[in-house]
């Protein structure tokens, strides 16, 4: 009995260990402007269509009147809360085709996080401070990032297989089909180099008066 047992958790210990592997692959991505300068708070996420999801919950905070992060990749079907923890009320909406919201004047937070369900861009702004602009890129997959000041991200726990990878910034020239690349995936580690043109400089909106750096 005791043999059979060992035999049994070795075969299940390498099973784990094959599917491991076949997940472990990844690609890093290096997203540059026209100037070769490295480009932060690029969405960068694989092409395919997953079912929607449901119990995903995100937050985009307000603190010293800005929006916090300025970017957010969510899958189609997330939850979006917008708590307010500044001392001054804001009212955030957005008239994006994607996503119609408005949250009228409030503080602390809202009765009801906001579900974003169809794909593309949201770009939301305070009804109140004009500076206030943020993004919300819903994509049909679990598989994205957000690019760092260094303009790098990876794409991790990738099966073996051919992908599609898509770059969208919303200061890009190019429509996000425009920044896109196919790469075949094996095993362990891939690269991939993306330029984005910019049509005006990256700089996300921030309050006048305010002393810390919030992405660009």
């Amino acid at each position: 009995m005791k043999v059979f047992q060992f035999t049994a958790w070795c075969f299940i210990s390498i099973s784990l260990v094959i599917s491991w592997l076949s997940h472990a692959n990844s690609i890093k991505v290096s997203v540059v402007d026209d100037k070769k300068q490295p480009v932060e708070f690029a969405v960068i996420y694989i092409k395919e269509t997953l079912p929607k999801v449901s119990d995903n919950s995100v937050v985009i905070d307000q603190v010293d009147k800005e929006f916090i992060p300025y970017v957010t990749v969510v899958q189609r079907g997330s939850a979006i809360n917008f708590p307010n923890n500044d001392e001054i009320r804001h009212q955030v909406y957005s008239f994006s085709k994607s996503k119609q919201f408005e949250l009228p004047l409030y503080s602390g937070n809202p009765a009801s996080p906001v579900v974003f369900d169809h794909n593309g861009v949201v770009a939301m702004a305070c009804n109140i401070h004009d500076w206030m602009k943020a993004y919300v890129y819903v994509v049909d997959t679990n598989k994205f990032t957000l690019s760092n000041k260094s303009g790098q991200a990876v794409l991790t726990n990738l099966a073996k297989g051919q992908y599609e990878v898509v770059v969208w910034h919303p200061k890009a020239k190019e429509s996000e089909l425009l920044n896109a690349q196919k790469i075949n995936i094996s095993d362990g580690e891939h690269e991939l180099f993306f330029t984005v043109a910019q049509k005006t400089q990256f700089k996300a909106w921030r309050s006048p008066k305010s002393t810390k750096r919030r992405g660009y």
